[in-house]
């Protein structure tokens, strides 16, 4: 059905001006784009009548914000607990120096809701933290530190590469993601090791309580557009209830399908078919996005946006 993860994040913001100043200054590229009814009623009716694009050096994943009132409800929460579930909890950049990024981003309209904490993980060391915005967008900002990383060039900040989702039941959503192509490649099930309970604000709980599931799903095991899912077993917590429109935060992720209608076909026969809030139809929405293109959400109500891919040739 496809070949690759998420390529859009769809944030609807009351602060589009400063989540932007964030984009540039890391160099990415902005374009104006025009907002017609079909945009409206696909994320929200209370949205403006134009929206901004904006492409990182990479020319990966795009960020595409859309301008609501700050009267509109977040999607979660601002005080919520980390774990809790419900939604598109954050999306992941990395970082060269995880000092320099805090300084950087309170600059930019982030504050730190959880300090960067070096753990491990495998074989991986990673310095961590997790930062905020007024809109209650969770960004987990990620140092590499042992082994280099390789095969990933970037300036100070990476593009979007990964999106965690707080779930219930992480095999439940696996099952669900199984039917649009993405597969399990990362998987962890108990305490995370050294200081990574702090990164989820589960430091203080016994380590029984503590013990998450962690997996991470892509088409093809590639940590670009990936999905993370991680629930806590043992210290549940009330599900967020999520409207399939409008709110105020990570709206949706968008995957491209090289067919889409296969890919509905799919959905449409499987159990799933219920999680479907926007049947497949054309649309006129911003850029490679304005084809023909369905929605639906994950068991939590996480919400991801289908679209055909362009046509080659």
């Amino acid at each position: 059905m496809r070949k690759s993860g998420f390529s859009h994040v769809i944030i609807t913001t009351a602060h589009a001006e400063r989540l932007g100043g964030f984009f540039a200054a890391l160099g990415w590229r902005s374009e104006q784009a025009t907002l017609h009814a079909d945009a409206q009623d696909f994320w929200g009716a209370e949205l403006s009548t134009e929206a901004v694009r904006w492409t990182p050096p990479s020319e990966a994943c795009e960020a595409l914000l859309l301008p609501v009132a700050a009267e509109i409800p977040a999607l979660r929460p601002v005080d919520c607990p980390v774990t809790t579930p419900g939604g598109i909890f954050d999306f992941n950049m990395r970082t060269w120096s995880s000092e320099w990024a805090r300084g950087f981003l309170q600059d930019h309209g982030w504050r730190e809701l959880v300090p960067a904490v070096d753990w491990q993980f495998g074989d991986v060391q990673t310095s961590e933290g997790l930062y905020i915005q007024d809109d209650g967008i969770v960004m987990a900002v990620m140092e590499r530190l042992h082994p280099p990383l390789e095969g990933v060039v970037f300036d100070r900040m990476s593009d979007i590469f990964n999106s965690t989702q707080m779930v219930v039941d992480v095999e439940a959503t696996l099952a669900f993601l199984s039917v649009i192509g993405f597969e399990r490649f990362v998987d962890h099930a108990g305490p995370l090791p050294g200081e990574g309970p702090k990164v989820l604000q589960l430091e203080n709980y016994p380590v029984e309580a503590a013990e998450i599931h962690l997996s991470i799903a892509h088409p093809q095991s590639a940590m670009s557009g990936s999905i993370e899912l991680i629930d806590v077993p043992n210290y549940p917590l009330p599900v967020i209830d999520v409207p399939v429109n409008g709110g105020r935060g990570l709206r949706a992720l968008s995957v491209p399908c090289e067919d889409i209608e296969e890919t509905y076909a799919a959905v449409q026969s499987s159990e799933w078919s219920a999680q479907i809030c926007h049947p497949l139809a054309e649309r006129r929405l911003p850029g490679v996005l304005g084809t023909r293109c369905f929605a639906m959400t994950a068991p939590d109500g996480g919400r991801l946006d289908l679209y055909q891919l362009p046509q080659r040739g």
